[in-house]
């Protein structure tokens, strides 16, 4: 899918001591490191210098690097990334941090499953050439790299109006993680479809030489998005998530037939019960993310939601303007 980031999206470096809702980094927090690594062909690096020399190598040598940046705790749907980067370029690097610049609840980044080891294998069964798995301290080695970057209409709306700051952090670690591996394409998963505005509006603000691409999210057989976040669920609570999914996928089928409004009412109702907490149900226009309130308003139509089930916050969103059975 391509995004279009409009010209009103003034950004520029902001000092991250302004950020008001920004946590302090702890740079003494140890690196992720597994307690013992995978055999060859994945190859792990743990230091940035490392990870840089290796890509300055393969650009002297002609070959295309492709880029897949997680938190980890992945899932088909981080592996459908890997092997898409593997199928168009001659090296690809996955890397593994859990960004604490982009937690806006501290609690959160303590409850983000870490699983480095199963992550590895995972990897390397999908063709993962290299795996990158910095330190908190490798990768914010100083106040220059921590410089947040301000993405303006787009923190202030859904993801970042109920997670304040978490936009400049995503924005901080993407640059980073860019000037360190220096890839040719990176990919990305839709299920973060405003994430993925954020990024492609990084990229353009600061010239940074490299391909987006945005796969379709994927899904369980029972339509619940892939998420990381999805361990953390009980069966109960997990059952009760595809609530969000459903409400969705009724959206997409009535939108031929119903208004903006009528959608909208019919969603929120379905959402609005004593084990799910709603922060939004929203229709925008996909190329701004501006809500619509009439068709007529935007030729490509996007329902997205966010919401707790139990201690877990989920994200998801569909394209409505295209076949029922289609994604995005």
């Amino acid at each position: 899918m391509g995004f279009y980031v409009p010209a009103e999206l003034h950004c520029g470096y902001k000092n991250i001591e302004k950020k008001r809702h920004f946590q302090q980094i702890d740079l003494d927090l140890p690196a992720p490191l597994p307690t013992h690594l995978p055999l060859k062909p994945l190859k792990t690096l743990a230091f940035p210098h490392e990870l840089t020399s290796l890509s300055d190598t393969l650009k002297r040598e002609g070959k295309s690097l492709g880029f897949v940046p997680t938190m980890g705790a992945l899932h088909e749907g981080h592996l459908s990334l890997v092997r898409e980067a593997k199928s168009k370029n001659d090296v690809v690097v996955a890397s593994i941090f859990v960004n604490p610049t982009q937690f806006n609840d501290p609690k959160d980044f303590e409850r983000y499953p870490r699983v480095v080891e199963e992550d590895q294998r995972m990897l390397e069964s999908a063709g993962c050439d290299v795996l990158f798995l910095p330190s908190v301290k490798d990768m914010y080695p100083d106040d220059a790299s921590q410089q947040a970057v301000s993405f303006g209409f787009l923190e202030t709306v859904l993801e970042g109006a109920h997670r304040p700051g978490h936009f400049s952090g995503v924005g901080m670690v993407v640059k980073r993680l860019f000037e360190i591996v220096k890839p040719s394409t990176a990919y990305f998963g839709s299920k973060d479809y405003q994430q993925v505005m954020v990024i492609r509006s990084l990229v353009e603000q600061f010239s940074i030489p490299v391909e987006i691409i945005a796969m379709p999210t994927i899904r369980e057989s029972d339509g619940l998005a892939m998420s990381s976040r999805n361990r953390l669920l009980s069966a109960e609570e997990r059952t009760i998530a595809l609530a969000l999914s459903k409400a969705l996928f009724t959206a997409k089928e009535n939108y031929p037939s119903q208004s903006i409004p009528e959608l909208l009412q019919h969603a929120i109702a379905t959402l609005s019960r004593p084990d799910i907490r709603l922060e939004y149900f929203v229709i925008c226009d996909g190329d701004t993310l501006r809500e619509i309130t009439d068709k007529s308003q935007t030729k490509n139509p996007v329902a997205l939601v966010a919401a707790h089930v139990g201690k877990v916050r989920l994200i998801d969103n569909l394209g409505l303007g295209r076949a029922v059975n289609s994604e995005q």
